[in-house]
């Protein structure tokens, strides 16, 4: 008889996140974790695609001011820490966490207005391996 490879373990590895991206909360979450969702669209996931794109468009619809869109690019696009952000931006680090609270609340109305509610993103321990 043959073998048949099946991964019987699959399910265990793999886990789902939701964003709300109606509440600032979700869109944050949405920010911090864009690294990971860009990973997968190398793996041919086209609803990876579409989170990304609508992410740029939220960001751009959403008139943040400068200072809000530097924030937003260090803390989320370069990873550094808030503190780093503050220090290059010669602001306080609570400057900068109020920054992104507002840049986060204008990205969550864009997304209300758009009804987008919620997406879901699915990981797999592959995939974090891929992303690290």
């Amino acid at each position: 008889m043959g073998h048949v490879k099946i991964d019987i373990e699959k399910g265990s590895r793999s886990y789902s996140v939701k964003y709300s991206l109606s509440s600032a909360a979700g869109v944050k979450a949405l920010l911090r974790d864009r690294h990971r969702i860009s990973s997968a669209r190398f793996r041919g996931d086209y609803a990876a695609c579409d989170i990304l794109v609508d992410l740029h468009s939220a960001i751009n619809s959403a008139g943040l001011t400068d200072r809000q869109t530097e924030a937003i690019a260090f803390v989320y696009g370069f990873d550094v820490t808030q503190a780093e952000a503050a220090r290059q931006m010669g602001v306080s680090r609570e400057a900068v966490t109020q920054l992104i609270e507002a840049a986060a609340e204008k990205m969550a109305a864009v997304y209300k207005r758009w009804e987008y509610g919620e997406v879901s993103v699915e990981y797999t321990e592959d995939s974090e391996l891929e992303a690290v």
